[in-house]
């Protein structure tokens, strides 16, 4: 099983963020210290998606009620009057907000004008979060009502820790300099899927010979590992 998939975020605390800032404005949206809807953008593999797709459980619960299928919902004929139905229906499952996540939003080609209005009249009672690549895609009318977050791309030091957990739990133990190393070759992506790709290879390389490749200031390239 690839890396990506087997340590896949299972909680916002193993998401890999940005920088502190994007960090404490998802956990004041976490802890309902904030509200209001959210338009998260940034490059590929800076944990959008994963935030977004994670979030609603922290406000509502595990079985919060979520739409993600926007092109679907966008082409319902009386919009209003099914999310005001599906705010009824969080409110009777006494869950705080009804959610709608969408995914790559600015390609969405309907007209939208039902949705920021519904936005407006039931503010209180739902919460849209939106990821894009391309935030000026977005109608201006929605990006109006969203708290914009950028997610900017992600370092190689800034992965570090969380590359080192995993190689610990896989039971490798390298130097941080070393993996730092060996992330800085893909830093260019700023790709959380890129460095994980990049632990794949380091697990193969400890799998096959137990060595690694040469690294600047590291003469012995052995790896150390443990029983786990």
């Amino acid at each position: 099983m690839k890396i990506a998939d087997k340590y896949s975020p299972q909680n916002l605390g193993e998401v890999v963020y940005p920088n502190e800032a994007v960090k404490v404005r998802i956990q004041a949206y976490m802890s309902s210290q904030l509200e209001g809807h959210l338009l998260l953008w940034g490059p590929n593999g800076t944990g959008k998606t994963t935030v977004a797709n994670l979030l609603p459980q922290y406000i509502s619960g595990p079985n919060a009620q979520i739409d993600t299928d926007y092109a679907a919902l966008l082409q319902k004929p009386d919009l209003q009057g099914y999310i005001a139905h599906s705010c009824h229906i969080a409110s009777m499952c006494g869950q705080p907000k009804y959610f709608m996540v969408f995914h790559e939003f600015d390609n969405a080609a309907d007209d939208v004008h039902q949705l920021w209005t519904a936005l407006d009249k039931y503010s209180d009672k739902l919460m849209l979060i939106i990821t894009t690549n391309n935030p000026m895609n977005v109608h201006p009318s929605l990006r109006s009502r969203c708290d914009n977050v950028h997610f900017p791309a992600l370092t190689a030091r800034q992965v570090l820790p969380r590359a080192q957990k995993i190689l610990a739990a896989e039971g490798v133990s390298l130097p941080d300099h070393q993996v730092l190393h060996y992330l800085t070759q893909i830093e260019h992506h700023g790709d959380l899927r890129k460095y994980l790709a990049k632990l794949d290879e380091i697990l193969l390389l400890h799998k096959i010979s137990g060595t690694f490749p040469p690294v600047p200031g590291i003469t012995r390239n052995k790896v150390r590992f443990s029983v786990v």
